[in-house]
């Protein structure tokens, strides 16, 4: 005979309450969001086939992963209750959690070889009980889960089969790749070099996945037979490898929800991005780089990274880096020409202004443990952190410029070792920070400048930059515009960017300038 638990949650005026603090997180429909989360839950749960089915206004998400054991199918129904970050890609219940705006009831049936049960869960006027049927099921006959949500009518015209595919392009592109899900599962390497401390990376899914939507499977073809001018990557951390992927050009384009470089972890499409780059022919540009390590700086929605994260960061400048040699290889982005003189005095206008601005220290002078070339110096290894500053005596370029590394991970100090190296000695030393300014021409962006983490370019094709030359005042247009893009910069790593403080960092800026 079957055990029944019911359950009621504490929480009050519960509709807005999964609205206030679930469903705000996300930048997509309430209905996108439950539905990648109930995928990304059957992937946590190492399901091979995920079955998605739509009729009569009830959307089943049906897997055969591990299902749930009694103590964490109660812990689904905890409205308090999250994965934490670096678990996984899904967080326990999330998806059902999301639905329970805008469905009747939800019924979910999962199964172990040790536990099976099934529940009913549904908004009550400002309540959301449920009922646990423990050591029964309706009609699952294997081990997994199987999600139910019951849609009001307005939800209905939601799900349809194209819409439903459209979701999994956008979210799980590399997993419905034949090509890309066989290194996921294992089968076959992404490159010919592939290197054995990378498989516990890369083999998430060592059965595969299948993917099907009313009874048809869902399988792409793969981006790396859609492109040209490929070039692989490797992102690395301490001389170990941490990512891999690749960039090309589609000939003919691409969906627009495909188009930039989609930055995964376990086959999840985290962020799309094109890596603060302005390129010719972007909504050509396609790519997929797999970063596993990065799990812990998504966002709680998973459709973002953390900016302010130092691990994120560090990856964003390597990829940034090897992105901008590409695209200069293949000619869709031009190297930054020297400033004219206009914009050379502006430029050193900015940079003044920014040592003079703690929230843009990232920009200025900075103290550092450098190892700088000597004559009578031992010959040392230089250890990740630790700058080789050139144009120092014994140095390989006299006069040169200086190569900064942005600093070793949390808890790893700058480090040298006696080998082979060049002579050197570990000295502090301050070493100059500064942006570099530049325009360009994009008509078909409405920024007036932007900002990639080294230049900032301004935008000659925006209306209020003629208007500005007309009237005489193009130096003050340059002055605001990069002063914006390099605030929206700045407060992009910010964990609570707000409107304030963009008129807080403008004033301040301003005020410099003003005493200039």
């Amino acid at each position: 005979m079957a055990r029944i638990f019911k359950g009621q949650t504490t929480i009050k005026n519960i509709r807005k309450w999964i609205e206030q603090a679930i469903v705000k997180q996300y930048d997509c429909k309430s209905e996108e969001a439950s539905l990648f989360e109930l995928v990304a839950n059957s992937l946590d749960a190492r399901a091979s086939m995920i079955k998605i089915n739509i009729k009569d206004g009830i959307l089943e998400v049906i897997d055969n992963g591990e299902g749930m054991n009694e103590a964490t199918f109660k812990e689904y129904h905890d409205l308090t209750s999250a994965k934490k970050i670096g678990q996984g890609i899904g967080f326990i219940g999330q998806g059902a959690k999301i639905a329970l705006t805008f469905c009747s009831k939800i019924v979910t049936q999962t199964q172990t070889e040790t536990y099976k049960g099934y529940s009913e869960w549904q908004i009550k006027g400002d309540e959301a009980p449920y009922e646990i049927h423990h050591d029964e099921v309706l009609d699952l006959k294997h081990p997994g889960t199987k999600v139910m949500l019951y849609l009001h009518p307005g939800t209905m015209s939601f799900y349809t089969e194209n819409r439903i595919e459209e979701i999994l392009e956008k979210h799980y592109y590399p997993l419905l790749d034949r090509k890309l899900l066989e290194v996921y599962s294992g089968k076959t390497p992404l490159f010919k070099d592939e290197r054995q401390e990378l498989k516990h990376y890369y083999f998430p899914y060592p059965k595969g996945v299948k993917f099907f939507i009313n009874g048809k499977e869902i399988m792409k073809r793969s981006l790396q037979d859609m492109v040209r001018n490929k070039k692989e990557i490797s992102i690395t951390v301490y001389k170990s490898p941490k990512a891999r992927g690749f960039f090309g050009l589609t000939t003919n384009g691409i969906s627009e929800h495909l188009q930039g470089v989609g930055v995964c972890t376990y086959g999840k499409v985290i962020e799309r991005t094109w890596f603060k780059k302005e390129p010719r022919d972007k909504e050509k540009i396609v790519g997929w780089i797999e970063a596993p390590y990065l799990i812990e700086t998504v966002t709680t929605d998973k459709c973002r990274f953390q900016e302010w994260d130092k691990k994120w960061q560090s990856f964003f400048r390597k990829a940034q880096t090897e992105f901008s040699k590409w695209l200069e290889e293949i000619g869709a982005l031009e190297p930054p020409k020297r400033p004219e003189s206009v914009f050379s005095d502006i430029e050193k206008e900015i940079n003044s202004i920014l040592k003079n601005l703690p929230e843009f220290s990232f920009f200025g002078q900075v103290k550092r443990d450098v190892a700088i070339p000597e004559e009578t110096g031992e010959s040392r290894e230089l250890g990740e952190g630790t700058q080789k500053v050139q144009g120092t005596k014994g140095g390989p370029t006299e006069g040169g410029g200086v190569s900064i590394f942005h600093g070793p991970e949390k808890g790893k100090a700058p480090t040298t070792k006696l080998g082979k190296g060049p002579k050197a000695e570990v000295k502090p030393r301050i070493t100059r920070g500064g942006i570099r300014l530049t325009d360009g021409e994009k008509p078909d962006i409405e920024k007036e400048a932007w900002f990639d983490g080294e230049t900032v370019t301004i935008n000659k094709s925006h209306p209020a930059y003629s208007k500005a030359k007309e009237d005489g005042f193009l130096n003050y247009h340059i002055l605001k515009a990069a002063c914006l893009s390099l605030v929206e910069f700045i407060l992009g790593k910010s964990p609570e960017p707000s409107w304030q403080k963009v008129l807080i960092l403008q004033e301040k800026f301003f005020r410099l300038w003003g005493k200039e």
